[in-house]
């Protein structure tokens, strides 16, 4: 499956949500980016919300963007307007250095390894 992972910068961002003034996606959005989480842009070929897999798809997504010793947290997804032409936005953060192969913890567990 064919997928795409794009991290927003600030400037993006408020270009954007700009547009979209005191709607739900942009108030999503600054919660996440004050909780400190960043905001990605993720295109997955035929992408559907009703997919049962949409989580583990965005899951292995994130994770193939950065290198195997990090560990992705998903926060959420702050905008889902473009569900139609298979992109999501997602807030998430990249735990640098914490992967570990036989973690107990979940939070230190890649699922695309």
């Amino acid at each position: 499956m064919k997928h795409s992972v794009k991290v927003l910068s600030k400037k993006q961002l408020d270009v954007r949500y700009s547009e979209l003034a005191n709607t739900r996606m942009a108030r999503l959005t600054k919660e996440a980016i004050e909780k400190g989480y960043s905001i990605a842009l993720v295109k997955i070929e035929r992408m559907s919300v009703n997919d049962e897999y949409l989580d583990y798809d965005i899951q292995v997504a994130l994770e193939q963007s950065v290198p195997k010793s990090s560990v992705i947290k998903v926060w959420g997804y702050t905008d889902m307007s473009e569900m139609n032409d298979s992109k999501i936005y997602v807030a998430f953060k990249e735990l640098r250095g914490q992967a570990c192969a036989h973690a107990s913890d979940p939070d230190h567990c890649r699922i695309s390894d």
